[in-house]
C-alpha cells in the first residue's frame, strides 16, 4: 500500500486495491456474482436503479459480466466479515474529453454510516489522479435524496434535469445531472484522498 496519509486512504498500484479507514476496495472479479446478488437482491438498493431486483445467481452473473466489460468498478469489502457490501466505479469513458460517469450502490443495512462517502472519495481520487480525468458525471432520480446529498457533499454541482432520460420498472424517469471538475477539487472532500496517489 502507498503510505501517503493512511488515515484517509492507502493505494496499492499493482493490485489497484484501496483501503479507507473502514473499507477495502478492490476491482470486481469473475467470482463476484454472489456478492452482487447480495446487493442487487435488495429492493431498497434497486429502487432508483435501471435494474430489476435480482432473484438468482444467473441474473447476477449477467450484471457482473457487463460490469467487467464496460466499467472500472470496485467491490466494497467490509474488512471484519470480508463481505462485499457495495460497489463503486467509473464508466462511459470519453478519452477525448477525459470524462467519465460515476455510479455506486450499498447494501441497505449499511446506509447512514458515511461508508459510501469514504468509498466515493477513494474512487474519485483514483479517477482524477490515475486516469487523469477532467470531469465526472453522475445521475440521480429526482426523489433520490440520499444520493443527491452524497454527491453535493463530494463537491458535485447540480447542472440540469434531464426529462424522461431513464426507463425502469415500466416507467420513464426524469434524472438530475451532476458534474464535478478537476478544478473544483482543491479544498474539497476528495483532496485528502488524492495524496495517496502521489508518485503512484
Amino acid at each position: 500500500m502507498h503510505p501517503a496519509d493512511p488515515a484517509v486512504l492507502e493505494f496499492d498500484p499493482d493490485q489497484r486495491h484501496m483501503r479507507t479507514p473502514r473499507l477495502l476496495l478492490r476491482p470486481l472479479r469473475a467470482d463476484d456474482a454472489a456478492g452482487l446478488l447480495g446487493i442487487y437482491g435488495q429492493p431498497e438498493v434497486t429502487r432508483h436503479y435501471e435494474l430489476d431486483t435480482l432473484g438468482d445467481l444467473q441474473q447476477a452473473q449477467r450484471v457482473l459480466d457487463f460490469f467487467l466489460e464496460h466499467h472500472d468498478r470496485f467491490a466494497l469489502i467490509d474488512p471484519a466479515s470480508q463481505r462485499m457490501i457495495g460497489t463503486c466505479g467509473l464508466f462511459f469513458w470519453d478519452r477525448t474529453t477525459n470524462m467519465a460517469s460515476f455510479g455506486y450502490d450499498l447494501c441497505h443495512e449499511f446506509w447512514g454510516r458515511g461508508l459510501m462517502r469514504e468509498a466515493c472519495c477513494a474512487v474519485l481520487a483514483y479517477g482524477f489522479a490515475s486516469k487523469r480525468l477532467n470531469r465526472v458525471n453522475a445521475l440521480t432520480a429526482l426523489d433520490n435524496r440520499r444520493s443527491m446529498a452524497l454527491l453535493q457533499a463530494l463537491g458535485f454541482e447540480h447542472e440540469a434535469v434531464l426529462r424522461q432520460f431513464a426507463f425502469w420498472k415500466g416507467q420513464y424517469h426524469d434524472m438530475r445531472m451532476f458534474g464535478l471538475l478537476r478544478e473544483q477539487l482543491a479544498g474539497g472532500a476528495i483532496e485528502p484522498s488524492l495524496r495517496a496517489f502521489d508518485g503512484a
